[in-house]
Parts: structure tokens; sequence; C-alpha cells
């Protein structure tokens, strides 16, 4: 069997177009990946946030001040402030 050169170019065709095909079908698939993940991060990120307020809610002004980088002697002076405000 002997091969002709339409039947060589039709093969090159062929295969150009499947493989165009098949790149745009992994592509497709690739930001459809990138989607979910993205989505899982802003999921977890919300989640870890969730936690942190939690924390910073049950601090008082004290602890708060300190946690921020405060010294202990001079967040101390916020309690007396708290107190002078109620």
């Amino acid at each position: 069997m002997r091969l002709s050169f339409q039947h060589i170019i039709g093969a090159v065709i062929g295969g150009a177009v499947s493989g165009l095909f098949f790149y745009a079908l992994g592509t497709y698939d690739g930001k459809q990946q990138a989607a979910l993940e993205a989505a899982q991060a802003v999921t977890q990120a919300i989640q870890n946030r969730a936690g942190i307020n939690e924390t910073i809610d049950n601090m008082d002004s004290v602890a708060l001040c300190v946690e921020l980088g405060g010294l202990r002697e001079q967040c101390e002076q916020l309690r007396g402030l708290a107190e002078d405000q109620r």
C-alpha cells in the first residue's frame, strides 16, 4: 500500500485539529481547576478569619494591647480608661 500526498496532508491536518481540540480541552480543565482552588482558598481564609475574630472578641483591652505589641505597663493604663468610660 502506497500513501499519496493527499493522505499525508489529511493525516497532518487531522492530527493538528485533534491536537488543537485536546489543547483547548486541557486549557478549559486548567481554568476550572484554578477557579476551584481559588474558591477553596477563599473559603479557608474566611474560616481562619472567623477564628481570629472570635479570639479578638474574647480579649479584653489590655490583652489586645499586649498582643499588638504594647508593653504590659502601658497597656495596664487601658484598664483604668475602660472602667472610667462605664
